[in-house]
């Protein structure tokens, strides 16, 4: 990944402002998925074939199962099947394989191994059904994974019982039988349970707390007759806990959040595929915003740039923290925070608006969040400019936040 510093000079009352632009990529050839985190830039790219199936272990009572289905242009994707009988000792034959299942993209509480569960039936996962009296969910299902070399594999999940999956797998005639158990404890830091059946290997790759993945996924799409089909694509999925709202044809440098917020979704895909659209090259939609309201609280405004396609995979994006959402969804005293210069070398000034006086709490922390600074200023009713010291602080990139009567503001602020 690359991230680079842009200052962006626009004058409107004094006011200097700064986004980041960032580079990531989905490798040459779509073949990697790209983990990426707003807060820091941190992201961890692992590629396609590294997991085949991902176990949910955000508390005790879920218990979704999702199926990886990235895979690049020249790569083969693995396809899920539900199995024609549910008996997992009978043999199955390929060409009885003929229902495909695919993870939603509506959340990530169900992947492709709940999608045959009764959305009425809170005891129903799809792969097996809840006993409330013990709390074990017990299998009721058979699937049948064709990897990518073409072979089959038939799988049933036995049970989830006190946080621990136990499953097993075999050829399609019985043969091979293999069973592998995982527990919820071993999850990554995203609160999932990577499994590779190649190797029979659980993985922990993807970092903690990531905000968007760019990755392949197959999802049904319909053509111009009218036919429905499974296609794979490149997309952005948002991260559990991550909700992001997309605004059209704005003018993406005066378009404001809170006119956005009532439109905030936890669906993965709201950025989804269509960030991005072919005509006889790659064409990015002009006054397209996301804003995105990360699991921590901050609120960032993301732009689309550029995107290469197949050829390097890499896609281009500015973003700009634009707040925390205690703040900003409280539509309280505050109205307005600038800071400026920004980036600053020694000292700046703060502008802001509010609704009434009083004394507003001014805290600087790092990227880290550990307080370098704070102090107290006299705030009047209307627009407000004070003079910051001079940060006696490192090069790079910190938060000022701005406190009133328990509503809080917060800017990045970068230090050179």
């Amino acid at each position: 990944m690359k991230r680079i510093v842009l200052v962006l000079s626009l004058f409107f009352p004094f006011l200097l402002l700064s986004q980041d632009y960032v580079q990531v990529s989905y490798g040459p050839g779509y073949v990697n998925q790209d983990y990426y985190r707003l807060s820091d830039d941190a992201n961890t790219s692992i590629p396609n074939v590294s997991w085949d199936i991902a176990f949910t272990a955000f508390g005790d009572q879920d218990a979704g199962i999702f199926f990886n289905e990235a895979a690049g242009l020249t790569q083969t994707e693995m396809v899920l099947f539900l199995a024609p009988t549910a008996n997992f000792d009978d043999p199955i034959v390929p060409d009885s394989l003929a229902q495909r299942l695919l993870n939603d993209e509506v959340s990530w509480d169900y992947g492709a191994f709940n999608s045959t569960r009764n959305p009425d039936d809170s005891l129903d996962f799809g792969w097996g059904t809840l006993e409330p009296a013990t709390g074990v969910v017990t299998g009721t299902a058979v699937f049948a994974v064709q990897f990518r070399n073409g072979m089959y594999r038939k799988i049933q999940i036995q049970s989830l019982d006190q946080g621990v999956y136990t499953f097993k797998t075999a050829d399609l005639d019985g043969a091979n039988e293999v069973t592998y158990t995982v527990d919820k404890a071993d999850a990554a830091g995203d609160g999932f349970l990577y499994f590779s059946l190649t190797s029979g290997a659980l993985l922990a790759n993807p970092p903690a707390g990531w905000d968007l993945l760019f990755t392949r996924y197959s999802t049904p799409l319909v053509d111009n007759t009218g036919v429905t089909f499974d296609f794979s694509l490149s997309g952005t999925l948002s991260a559990r806990g991550v909700q992001v709202a997309q605004a059209n044809d704005v003018d993406p440098e005066t378009v404001q959040y809170l006119d956005y917020e009532d439109s905030l979704g936890t669906a993965p895909d709201i950025i989804g595929w269509d960030w991005k659209i072919f005509d006889n090259g790659w064409v990015l939609p002009a006054g397209r915003v996301y804003f995105v309201k990360t699991a921590a609280g901050q609120v960032w405004k993301i732009i689309f740039f550029t995107f290469d396609g197949s050829s390097t995979g890499n896609a281009v994006f500015s973003k700009e923290q634009i707040g925390t959402v205690n703040a900003l969804e409280s539509k309280g005293d505050f109205t307005s925070l600038d800071v400026f210069p920004n980036p600053v070398s020694s000292e700046a000034t703060l502008a802001f608006s509010m609704k009434k006086a009083g004394r507003v709490q001014l805290l600087l922390s790092n990227s880290l969040g550990r307080e370098v600074w704070s102090g107290t200023i006299s705030a009047h009713a209307g627009f407000n400019v004070s003079e910051l010291p001079a940060f006696e602080v490192p090069a790079g990139q910190y938060f000022l936040s701005a406190r009133f009567e328990g509503e809080v503001v917060t800017k990045k602020l970068m230090k050179f």
